[in-house]
């Protein structure tokens, strides 16, 4: 994570910075209650379930709160609920949080030599070391876990776990009985995640940031090399599961995800003597996957919800800005045709003109307890996490030119975005996605005057039925044959050209070629089909206005649909 002679280094450059200045006075703040007691730790590993975590009157997602481990509120409609579910539930974000504190505590100690906070986040490290072993091995769905049911989550945990343990040993504040409670954990750990290799899922990109912290703390260089430089590690899913242009092949929702777990891997691998940034074809795909966000990104600072995504969450996250700032941090040492300037264009953007309402992530609980909920909010480089604190760049340009994306085709991802004045259309071709896909090849959005006209629906829980509507074609604005959903397949884009105002993206899937021509004061969306035998071809438009046709034969019949329901 960090050496004693860099954290010294970043005291200092704390004391000179007033943003960081203040970053370190907002974590200050926020462990204060940590402070004054240690939060619960649950008697439970996480469990997933199809009405854990949900209220049973409204289905709405339960509040989490990491001090009320057994009641668990709806902040939809005020209801108090309790059971043993809902607690396992719970289990599975204090896991995260109580180790993401440990090491919020642990930056405290070392940058400010906090001696307080360095007993508190050693107090969780033992806590942990002493139970850690109550926690059966089973109830899993994707892979062995003590703490969680599935292995990627065990690799978040251990990554804050053993970052707030390496910064407490490099400032001095280790002490040996927590030492080998750690160890212990580590090596446990290490035998679970080394089980369960998933290839090139962005979970995996998760678990190769575990083992790359596990590595550094062993000094275990035959790990470190599998976790970094292995046929599935981390220089892989740089090289093969981000594109040429940056982008992650199951879509922004998880390409954010994967990138997280990326840059966090990137931190432990520099222990290894592996440096990302250093390295010109590493380097240059990084900086393609950091800039390929914000080029697809939605007028209003939302990503479009394509594939499995949540639908309307801003990139204005915390969880996301940290990506930016840290990415930022190690391209800027590096500047010269590194991408800097347009990331720093891209936060000023964000910093001067996004509002959020925060989420949870299972990556980022800095934020928690969200209570009361929370109302949007602009982001703000001087309340973010402690992985900002000590990574993030002590201020930025106050000259970067102003943020202007255009119009792009995002070439190996097949995603074509044309942009005129305030109107983002997009068009989806390229890969299905994996098993994150859709069946929603050649779908059109469109984003103009504030209204989000057309939009990809993404996808709610997966443990809801409404899983089969999201995925399906008739949820898209994509094209179907035959009153079926499109077969898993690829779509090719067979044209793109930008020129100033006038954009156009020609798309093909099968036999049904969609052109799309974008102006200065209208859009134009042909479909065609060419084929030897009679079908049917239809169309859906999923306006979020009111629509009509008009002119010529056609006509607009109201009606229920009896399938994809």
């Amino acid at each position: 994570m960090v050496t004693a002679e860099e954290v010294v280094a970043r005291r200092e450059e704390i004391t000179r910075s007033p943003d960081l200045s203040a970053l370190h006075a907002h974590l200050r703040e926020r462990a204060a209650p940590l402070l004054a007691r240690l939060p619960p730790l649950p008697d439970a590993k996480a469990l997933l379930s199809s009405d854990g975590g949900f209220c049973p009157d409204d289905g709405a997602m339960l509040a989490f709160d990491p001090w009320s481990p057994a009641k668990h509120r709806c902040p939809r409609c005020g209801n108090v609920v309790t059971g043993e579910r809902h607690d396992r539930n719970w289990a599975r974000f204090q896991h995260l949080w109580l180790a993401e504190r440990a090491a919020h505590l642990a930056t405290l100690a070392a940058v400010g030599d906090d001696g307080p906070a360095a007993r508190r986040a050693s107090e969780i490290l033992r806590a942990y070391a002493a139970r850690y072993w109550r926690y059966p091995n089973r109830d899993n769905v994707l892979g062995p876990s003590r703490l969680f049911f599935s292995t990627y989550l065990e690799s978040i945990w251990i990554g804050h776990y053993l970052s707030a343990a390496v910064l407490l040993r490099a400032a001095g504040m280790l002490d040996d009985d927590t030492t080998r409670g750690v160890t212990q954990v580590a090596d446990e750990a290490a035998n679970l995640i080394g089980d369960f290799d998933e290839g090139f899922s962005n979970r995996q990109t998760w678990n190769n940031a575990g083992l790359a912290a596990i590595a550094t703390w062993f000094e275990d260089e035959d790990l470190a090399r599998r976790a970094i430089e292995g046929p599935t590690g981390l220089l892989e899913h740089l090289l093969r599961g981000f594109g040429r242009d940056g982008m992650w092949y199951e879509g922004e929702n998880y390409h954010l995800f994967a990138l997280r777990a990326l840059l966090t891997g990137a931190v432990w691998a520099r222990h290894a003597g592996v440096d990302v940034f250093a390295e010109r074809q590493l380097s240059t795909r990084l900086q393609a996957a950091l800039l390929a966000p914000p080029l697809t990104a939605l007028p209003d600072f939302t990503f479009p919800a394509r594939k499995d995504a949540r639908f309307g969450v801003s990139l204005a996250q915390p969880a996301y800005v940290e990506l930016w700032e840290v990415g930022l941090a190690r391209l800027g040492e590096r500047r010269a045709g590194s991408g800097a300037p347009r990331l720093e264009s891209w936060l000023a953007a964000l910093y001067r003109s996004a509002v959020m309402k925060p989420e949870l992530f299972e990556s980022y609980l800095h934020d928690a307890p969200l209570e009361p909920p929370p109302a949007p909010r602009s982001p703000s480089r001087t309340a973010l996490s402690w992985w900002a604190l000590l990574f993030m760049s002590p201020a930025l340009s106050a000259d970067a030119p102003a943020w202007s994306p255009g119009s792009v085709l995002l070439d190996s991802h097949g995603l074509a975005v044309l942009r005129a004045g305030g109107r983002y259309v997009s068009l989806e071709c390229g890969r299905y996605g994996g098993g994150h896909g859709h069946p929603d090849r050649l779908h059109l959005t469109m984003h103009a005057g504030g209204a989000h006209w057309l939009a990809d629906p993404g996808t709610g829980a997966y443990t809801s039925r409404d899983l089969f509507w999201y995925r399906s074609t008739l949820a898209h604005n994509a094209p179907r044959l035959d009153r079926a959903s499109q077969p898993e397949g690829d779509a090719t884009c067979d044209a793109f050209d930008s020129a100033g105002e006038w954009a156009w993206v020609r798309g093909r899937y099968g036999e049904i070629v969609r052109t799309v021509i974008s102006g200065p004061a209208y859009l134009l969306d042909v479909v065609e089909l060419a084929s030897r035998t009679d079908h049917t071809v239809e169309l859906p438009w999923h306006f979020s206005g009111a629509g009509d046709v008009g002119g010529g034969r056609g006509t607009w019949t109201s009606a229920d649909l009896a399938d994809e329901s």
